[in-house]
């Protein structure tokens, strides 16, 4: 028995780019379609294990009536799994999905019937977009194929049945086509992206061109059936099969048609489908017998003058007259599509009515409850009342298109201006911490894990020679490590040189004041005892002793503020592969390049992303903030393919655990709190931000521990790079990497200590400052673009006594040097007095000096004791 979980949702999709109103929340709503489906399939999928026979409808007993493959609904059972999967992320729902779908592989090669489309678009076009599975391709392909050898050029269209009866009897028809026909055209624009082959596609925009010209009268409303001469193309009947008249509209057609021209713009982007698909949402919206929750009955025109049905009607059969869901079901979807085409009015009106269709199909008047129904979620729908068959009962497309409007809808929430709506107003109130952040100015970052151990090497390899990025904590990426192997690291690490405050001690002595450590990397590997996966540091290695607690612990201490770093879109152990594969499939379908870029392709966990989502990622971040209510900062990084929704998720998250909590830019999409500039690069200073930012750097040439890198930043080096952040108006947040067993280098050490007395010295002007009108003054250009340029070129400055840095709080204005001219004489160009009037100088550490002002510049002279100084000076001036 498969076990389903009721876990929250995350959202699957592309995201879309135009805003627009709604009236009122309405995730409520869809919860609560999607918490009936689960419950409803839960048990249709327990109680029901015989995978020829799809359930469809339901007996006037309650009890689920089943079909066979040659049906045309077998589609929609696994299409309804799949979208439940999609909402839930729940692999088991993905289990299941796969599971019926490919029950109906045999089916590519069918020939029988049009609906072909419906049953593999619905089963095999979910399974492909949503896993991005390429074993999906063949087959959707050859369904395609199948669909095609009902085409006959001379009508122009595809052949629905092989023969139609009229209901008088009189005349039987060879060539029907039926309105329904439409929703298989995408099954064809499909297959066209897919093989590249555009004979599919011109196939569907053919059959689309002859039914727009013979199936729709003057009002758009349409005929069911029209019977075809195969042999001259020529019109011989316009009919019903299923409606009431051979001239009434007939519900449901009326919602095929217009479903159909809706994916005929989107596919085409030809305005008369955009016109044509208009005049059929309005007929519908408009008809004067719509009732007032917008479900129809069963047939606009039944009972009406003018309207004489050729089968055996009796009116007395009927108490009143049958409404249809399922047609309702697939306006909703055709309408919550339509709406991404329409200007802002017609935008709005559709929505009024999708949502009132959907409020509606979500009452006790049509959903069912829980065990009744036939195990299905909507009542009310109908057949073929003509045919007597199926009249008033569940139906399996009902549900279909019912959960397909409902994920629509989410879309249509979730669309990023409304997004970046809520998140703006999450971020206001972060105002005064994002302030106290951008007073830091330095920070330490800690990148360690299991990666420590190797060190860079791999099997006697170094990670430069299997490949790139060469930074030690990518070594299992790079070296294609399985993931069963690189898990049975955790039995070697026991990192028994680790000493938190030592560590914490360090940071504050070198004038740091704040820390962020990796809780995850990519690896998947937590470095705090962790509720939600077995793969910490507790649990998997035989260290057993909480590394985040004993740092978060020491900054408390030490009076440091404290944040994690955590990898939520890459986690090669249980993140499958970062929804590449989803992703790529999509981004074929509309000539996109997908960029797998950290994804784990070599040794993907089998749970789907969303699942990871669900029960790692977003738990584990719940976890950390539950636990470390001190906590400033969270430290995403690399969102890859993340959609907006996913981002947003991770953000919401992080406020509602803690409204104070800092998030930074590697959220993703432009959902960050503060912005990061790029690894190990500074920005130019024509760069402009409108947040605050923090540019990041490491110590040698990796963020994780790697062995035979001993090329260390030196005293200088950190100056120049504090001192260009910090004028910029920046934070600098320094990068360690201990080793495996918790050492940080000597060098690392020393060079912190040296330069946390010159800032102890100098801290007046980096820390609380903002940017002065310029930056730097002086000879020396510095440009630092990334990682691999400092290790390819090194670093060569050679800095003169005429190079100024500039930074202002309150009154004052600071200058700060690298080094004290050898005759004592310092000029600074930027303050002559054409620029600024200069009341007093001080030299931080010394006291007030001598100065003078001219057109050259700020003058004044060091004294002698300062002259010699290897680590320069910093002067305080104060201007009038």
């Amino acid at each position: 028995m498969i076990i389903f979980k009721y876990s929250l949702y995350v959202i699957y999709f592309l995201t879309f780019f135009n805003p627009f109103l709604l009236h009122a929340d309405t995730s409520d709503m869809v919860k609560k379609g999607f918490d009936l489906a689960e419950g409803q399939y839960e048990l249709l999928y327990n109680k029901h294990k015989d995978l020829s026979k799809y359930p469809r409808s339901a007996d006037p007993n309650g009890k689920t009536t089943f079909t066979d493959i040659r049906d045309w609904t077998g589609g929609f059972w696994p299409g309804c799994l799949w979208y439940v999967f999609e909402y839930t992320g729940d692999d088991k729902w993905r289990e299941a999905a796969l599971q019926w779908t490919n029950s109906l592989r045999e089916n590519q090669f069918n020939t029988n019937h049009h609906d072909i489309g419906f049953v593999m678009n619905c089963s095999y076009g979910n399974a492909y977009r949503l896993t991005g599975d390429t074993t999906f391709k063949s087959i959707l392909i050859q369904s395609a194929k199948s669909l095609l050898t009902r085409f006959n050029p001379k009508v122009g269209a595809i052949k629905s049945w092989d023969t139609f009866y009229s209901w008088d009897g009189k005349h039987k028809y060879d060539f029907p086509v039926i309105i329904d026909n439409m929703m298989n055209l995408e099954l064809l624009f499909l297959a066209s992206k897919l093989s590249g082959d555009p004979i599919y596609r011109n196939v569907a925009i053919r059959h689309a061109e002859t039914t727009l010209k013979n199936q729709y009268r003057p009002d758009y409303s349409s005929y069911h059936v029209v019977a075809y001469d195969p042999n001259t193309g020529a019109v011989l009947s316009r009919e019903t099969a299923q409606g009431f008249a051979d001239n009434s509209a007939w519900a449901r057609g009326q919602a095929w048609g217009l479903y159909g021209f809706v994916l005929m713009y989107r596919e085409t982007k030809d305005p008369k489908y955009l016109e044509a698909a208009q005049k059929m949402a309005d007929f519908y919206i408009n008809h004067p017998r719509l009732p007032q929750d917008k479900v129809p009955l069963w047939d606009f025109d039944v009972d009406q003058p003018g309207f004489f049905p050729n089968w055996d009607y009796r009116k007395a059969d009927f108490k009143t007259v049958p409404r249809d869901v399922s047609a309702a079901a697939v306006t909703a979807s055709a309408l919550l599509e339509l709406v991404d085409y329409m200007g802002t009015r017609r935008k709005q009106e559709y929505l009024d009515v999708a949502e009132m269709i959907l409020r509606s199909l979500g009452s006790p008047q049509y959903s069912s409850e829980v065990g009744a129904n036939g195990l299905f979620v909507l009542e009310h729908s109908v057949g073929s009342i003509p045919h007597k068959g199926e009249i008033d009962v569940p139906l399996v497309y009902a549900d279909y298109y019912y959960l397909e409007a409902l994920m629509r809808w989410n879309k249509q929430r979730h669309r990023l201006a409304q997004l970046m709506e809520e998140w703006q107003e999450m971020n206001k109130k972060k105002a005064q911490v994002l302030k106290d952040f951008q007073q830091q100015k330095f920070g330490l970052f800690i990148h360690w894990g299991l990666y420590a151990i190797p060190a860079g090497i791999w099997n006697g390899k170094k990670i430069e020679d299997l490949g790139s990025p060469s930074v030690a904590e990518w070594i299992q990426l790079v070296a294609k490590i399985p993931r069963s192997t690189y898990a049975k690291l955790a039995d070697q690490f026991s990192p028994q040189s680790f000493d938190a405050d030592k560590i914490v001690k360090m940071a504050k002595d070198a004038g740091m004041k704040y820390l962020v450590v990796t809780s995850k990397h990519h690896d998947g590997f937590a470095l705090y005892g962790s509720a939600v996966s077995p793969f910490n540091v507790i649990q998997a290695t035989p260290y057993k002793r909480d590394i985040i607690q004993e740092l978060y612990d020491a900054c408390i201490r030490h009076q440091l503020d404290f944040g994690v770093y955590y990898s939520h879109n890459i986690d090669w152990k249980d993140g499958s592969d970062a929804q590449y594969a989803a992703t790529k499939a999509q981004h074929d379908m509309l000539n996109k390049k997908t960029d797998a870029f950290g994804a784990n392709l070599w040794d993907p966990s089998t749970n789907s992303f969303a699942s990871y989502l669900n029960e790692k990622a977003i738990p584990q971040v719940r976890e950390i903030l539950n636990r470390f209510k001190q906590l400033k900062y969270i430290w995403f990084d690399m969102p890859g393919l993340m959609t907006a929704e996913q981002s947003f998720r991770f953000y919401k998250t992080v406020y509602e655990c803690n409204p104070h909590v800092i998030v930074s830019e590697r959220i993703g999409n432009g959902m960050g709190d503060y912005a990061i500039p790029g690894d190990n690069r500074i920005p130019d200073p024509s760069e402009h931000f409108t947040q605050p930012w923090e540019a990041i750097g490491t110590f040698n040439h990796s963020w994780g521990y790697k062995s035979y890198d001993h090329d260390w930043k030196d005293v200088n080096e950190l100056r120049y790079w504090l001192l260009e952040i910090v004028s910029k108006g920046g934070n600098y947040m320094l990068n360690i990497g201990p080793d495996a067993q918790g050492n940080v280098a000597a060098p690392v050490k020393k060079n912190l200590a040296i330069l946390g007395r010159w800032l102890q010295l100098n801290a007046e002007a980096v820390y609380g400052t903002s940017p002065w009108t310029i930056a730097h003054e002086g000879p020396t250009i510095i440009r630092i673009t990334d990682t691999e340029q400092r290790e390819r070129e090194g670093f060569k400055a050679a800095f003169t006594a005429l190079d100024f840095w500039f930074t202002q709080k309150k009154d004052f204005v600071y200058v700060m040097a690298l080094v004290a001219p050898k005759d004592g004489v310092v000029k600074v160009k930027s303050l002559n007095q054409n620029k600024a009037k200069v009341k007093s100088v001080e030299i931080l550490g010394f006291g007030p000096v001598h100065f003078w002002q001219d057109d050259q510049g700020l003058q004044l002279k060091l004294p002698k004791k300062m002259q010699n100084n290897s680590l320069g000076y910093a002067l305080k001036i104060k201007l009038s």
